[in-house]
């Protein structure tokens, strides 16, 4: 049956209906210590139905699309509150975001390599990469037809001695393996370089009132302990610090914060979101002060404001939720080594991030660094480690005093409500001023 013909089928009894299709394939490589571990195409297939009825959207999702998904999408409806802007600023076009080496087309060279790149260390090294090429349609009862060729990658490599380990991850959308096969072996000079600091590094200082923050921290602090309290979905529940903050003075004048499906090859990137709405660049904090929230749909109604095309699901039978794409703090004027000679001896560098938590009602959060390194003379110079990042997220927004003038992104997925969903994030250097508890481990 034709996704159209099933909208029109969906759109008869309900109040509303999205129909969503996908069909293509997904490759996962692993290799360690020169060992092929796996390396294993997999079919993916799919369609759902999904529709508004009595304030309640239901669900329903196959391997192939039959009106029997609408009795069983219309049957899981309830009744409820969730409701659609007058004005949807609909998605219209067909999109390709391929690249040059189709997964199956080099799934042979793609194992070479990462055996290849895993052997070749004193310390044991584990190289995985995961690439997808997958046909996306998208109709949507209110005018959204979308059609999005999509291939994408994402790899990472892990390295480890003595009890100690060091991860470098990469990827993107619109690249195929061949992103895989040019970027490997560099992301594991870094792993094994990372690794062979840490295992001589000592400990840290307790308390800094000045660090500096590498993009991929920064990213990550931007990302869970102010992206996720931009979220309408949150904000309309009262479970936000920011709630009610717009046009409030948040972060320092040095900071302005953007959330940007449209960056090219990012890995958060996306044409259209999963309700068919246009993506868009979205300001969410200029020059210190907060502009607004990210919004899907029902939230957009519930805050006021116009939708910013962030809704979306991890897979085509999950509900929509507000999500993050790529999520970036804008690069300020100075060089790194102008930073570094601006934060002085004795502040520390926190490079990368292992994880952390952090709590979008009141704002605190701390994150554990991969590796720092203590400031002397303008340069990093002695590692140290079990260092991280403890404060909240506004204090922390708000010492920022100098920004570099280059912006790097790091991807990754975001855990949301038992959904995973692509996203990338980063920014550039950061010196930051308070004072700060290092201690992490």
């Amino acid at each position: 049956m034709d996704p159209l013909e099933l909208l029109g089928a969906a759109s008869e009894p309900a109040d509303a209906a999205v129909v969503r299709a996908v069909e293509g394939v997904r490759v996962s490589i692993e290799a360690v210590n020169g060992e092929l571990r796996k390396a294993d195409p997999a079919e993916v297939k799919g369609c759902s139905v999904s529709v508004l009825r009595d304030g309640s959207w239901g669900v329903a999702a196959a391997e192939e699309p039959s009106t029997d998904l609408v009795d069983k999408a219309l049957a899981a409806t309830g009744s409820g509150e969730a409701s659609l802007p007058d004005d949807v600023p609909v998605a219209e076009g067909s999109w390709d975001w391929t690249g040059k080496v189709h997964p199956l087309d080099a799934l042979e060279e793609a194992a070479e390599t990462a055996v290849d790149v895993s052997s070749r260390w004193d310390h044991d090294v584990e190289v995985s990469c995961t690439v997808g090429a997958v046909r996306y349609e998208l109709y949507a009862s209110w005018g959204s037809e979308c059609r999005l060729d999509l291939w994408y990658l994402s790899y990472g490599v892990t390295a480890s001695d003595g009890g100690e380990e060091y991860s470098v991850r990469g990827g993107g959308r619109g690249v195929g393996v061949e992103g895989f096969l040019e970027d490997v072996e560099a992301a594991a000079e870094d792993a094994v370089s990372g690794l062979e600091d840490l295992m001589r590094a000592g400990k840290g200082p307790e308390l800094a009132e000045r660090v500096v923050v590498d993009p991929e921290l920064l990213g990550v602090v931007v990302h869970e302990a102010f992206g996720h309290a931009v979220e309408g979905d949150l904000v309309a529940r009262g479970e936000s610090i920011l709630a009610g903050k717009v046009g409030e003075r948040v972060a320092s004048g040095e900071v302005t914060v953007v959330d940007d499906p449209t960056v090219e090859g990012a890995f958060g990137s996306y044409p259209f979101d999963d309700e068919g709405v246009e993506a868009r660049r979205t300001v969410l904090v200029k020059d210190g002060v907060l502009e607004g929230f990210l919004t899907d749909l029902n939230s957009s109604v519930e805050l006021g404001s116009e939708p910013t095309g962030n809704g979306r699901v991890e897979a085509i039978g999950d509900h929509v939720q507000v999500r993050m794409s790529v999520t970036y703090v804008e690069p300020g004027d100075a060089s790194k080594e102008e930073l570094f000679e601006e934060a002085g001896d004795g502040a520390v560098l926190l490079v990368g991030s292992k994880g952390g938590q952090t709590d979008t009602v009141t704002g605190s959060f701390q994150f554990s660094a991969k590796l720092g390194y203590v400031i002397e003379g303008g340069e990093p110079s002695e590692p140290v480690k079990d260092v991280g990042l403890t404060g909240d997220t506004m204090g922390f927004l708000k010492g920022v005093r100098m920004l570099s003038d280059e912006v790097e992104l790091h991807p990754g997925y975001c855990g949301k409500g038992g959904q995973l969903v692509p996203v990338a994030d980063g920014g550039p250097y950061a010196l930051v001023e308070g004072r700060f508890n290092l201690r992490s481990g």
